[in-house]
């Protein structure tokens, strides 16, 4: 598998003289979360082979953090053999593809050879983006890289909504066709689970799929970011309420079928489809226009939720132009 994230050496060159080491631990702990959350979601993750001779300032390399006794920074030990296991974990990449190792931030040229990879990958159309150590405000988002007199945008992941921001722009900066779209998608929507076969949907609506793209990237956004905890907190109080607010939150009109069409046979076999080999029915929808194209959802609440005990899901059932009705 391609690579989708590389580690950022640059990022630690203050690590030595960070005042507090609580500061560092921090930061490493984030670092150490995204790694995890890659590695969860099969998003594969590399790095320079001299990675551990990563300057961290005040004459301390990384290796010496890590493996060296008396090295005078001093770190929590539980804390190191988790990063240096995240470490182990992660491949090499082949910097014979680069150009230099050096890249240059806002006028300051760094050392990176981690950026010039992910500079070069970009630059040929395979979005790679840096997973750097978070010290203060660091690079996040989309930051300008300068290799060898080239300006190329990369983007820098620090936490959960820049990770999947960077999924999500990548299905329109790589103009991802419907295959491209199903890959990206468990990144790009986290939250979210899909029916069997849900994916040859899309292009089942009225429109072709490279038309509607960017709009179901914002509505399917909307329902990973907000969609269960919506049915989460409306369903337990005022349930008159949850479509209103989850159409605010997704940006579109959310509804549930009325109780004619949920009534009818027909309608109802419309609207199923298998998912973790049971048959579900998926009643509500997102309504990309007023009178067709359609995103169909359910929402399982905690008890019943593949996700464990005390989570909530939504799962998209099946995309289409516009489902069958009563007469």
């Amino acid at each position: 598998m391609s690579a989708r994230f590389v580690l950022d050496e640059s990022s630690w060159a203050g690590a030595a003289g960070t005042e507090s080491a609580v500061v560092l631990t921090d930061a490493i702990e984030q670092l150490l979360e995204r790694l995890d959350v890659a590695r969860a979601r099969g998003e594969s993750v590399v790095k320079h082979a001299d990675y551990y001779e990563t300057d961290l300032g005040d004459g301390v390399q990384l290796y010496s953090l890590l493996f060296v006794p008396d090295c005078p920074l001093r770190l929590d030990h539980d804390l190191l053999q988790r990063l240096i296991l995240a470490l182990d974990r992660t491949n090499d990449f082949d910097d014979s593809t680069i150009a230099a190792y050096d890249a240059a931030i806002d006028g300051t040229v760094r050392f990176a050879p981690g950026l010039a990879w992910a500079h070069a990958s970009c630059r040929e159309g395979r979005y790679v983006a840096a997973f750097p150590l978070p010290l203060g405000e660091g690079l996040v988002g989309r930051v300008a890289v300068t290799v060898a007199d080239a300006v190329q945008e990369i983007f820098f992941v620090a936490e959960e909504s820049q990770h999947v921001d960077f999924f999500r722009s990548v299905i329109a900066l790589e103009n991802a066709d419907e295959a491209g779209f199903e890959r990206l998608a468990r990144s790009a929507f986290p939250a979210l689970e899909w029916a069997d076969g849900i994916w040859g949907g899309l292009r089942a609506f009225s429109r072709p799929y490279i038309d509607v793209r960017g709009e179901l990237v914002r509505r399917l956004g909307g329902l990973s970011d907000h969609g269960a905890a919506c049915f989460d907190s409306f369903l337990a109080g005022d349930p008159g309420q949850l479509a209103g607010s989850l159409s605010a939150r997704v940006g579109a009109q959310v509804s549930d079928e009325n109780g004619a069409t949920k009534q009818h046979a027909p309608s109802r076999q419309d609207r199923t489809r298998r998912h973790r080999g049971a048959d579900k029915v998926f009643w509500w929808h997102v309504k990309l226009r007023p009178n067709v194209d359609r995103i169909h959802f359910l929402y399982e609440p905690p008890s019943a939720s593949p996700a464990g005990p005390d989570n909530s899901r939504i799962v998209v059932g099946l995309f289409k132009d516009h489902c069958v009705l009563p007469n």
